[in-house]
């Protein structure tokens, strides 16, 4: 029961925040560089992200513009060149709503990619 509250809580704030808008709609919660190419960092975090599945939902890559996004229902991530160095911005929607630990997980996915 307690599983189906959270999952309703889920869906429920997340249907109020469009997946595409999210750099202008969330703050970044971290971000990191590395000298790997954008590309590769990107199908790095992809595969770290799905085999870890977090209570976040299905996960996916989309190129727009400049950013190699992973995205994810409860978070993303911007994959992109600056200057000649990779950045990765990490957003997320779960707040101190976490039972799953999946900020730090997301996060442990992203640094085993640099």
């Amino acid at each position: 029961m307690k599983r189906l509250l959270l999952t309703l809580g889920v869906i429920t704030l997340t249907g109020c925040v469009n997946p595409y808008t999210y750099r202008e709609d969330q703050e970044i919660v971290a971000s990191f560089t590395t000298s790997n190419g954008v590309q590769e960092t990107q199908e790095c975090i992809l595969v770290a992200w799905q085999s870890n599945m977090t209570g976040g939902g299905a996960v996916t890559s989309q190129k727009t513009g400049k950013y190699y996004s992973i995205i994810s229902i409860a978070d993303n991530a911007d994959v992109y060149s600056d200057g000649g160095i990779t950045k990765i911005d990490f957003y997320s929607l779960r707040g101190s709503l976490d039972p799953w630990r999946g900020v730090k997980k997301r996060t442990e996915g992203i640094k085993s990619c640099l």
